[in-house]
């Protein structure tokens, strides 16, 4: 069973962005620093750690297999449907995140 993403992160694949998400990109961009010191700067500024770094760990893990796609690891149509859904990706999910990619290019 493949594993699926977060509304919250969803939601920005399709173009929206929740606050929480920001955050989370924030983290990933190292603008609240790491470790003890990230949680806590989370939290004076007003975010649930753990949700955050879900959405970090959600976006570290379908960016990187997206970049994959492009990239033709995974092949196309039905062999790319599979191969990913196998390897327990959510394929709608990472298609969603190829197709934005590719259109911010």
């Amino acid at each position: 069973m493949s594993e699926k993403l977060t509304d919250e992160v969803l939601e920005n694949v399709s173009g929206g962005m929740s606050r929480n998400l920001k955050a989370a990109y924030a983290c990933l961009e190292g603008k609240y620093s790491s470790g003890d010191e990230q949680i806590y700067l989370l939290r004076k500024a007003g975010y649930k750690p753990d949700e955050i770094l879900t959405l970090v760990d959600y976006l570290t893990k379908y960016e990187d297999v997206a970049k994959d796609v492009v990239r033709g690891k995974y092949g196309n149509g039905g062999a790319r449907k599979a191969a990913l859904e196998n390897a327990g990706y959510d394929f709608d999910a990472v298609q969603k995140l190829v197709n934005n990619m590719m259109i911010k290019k």
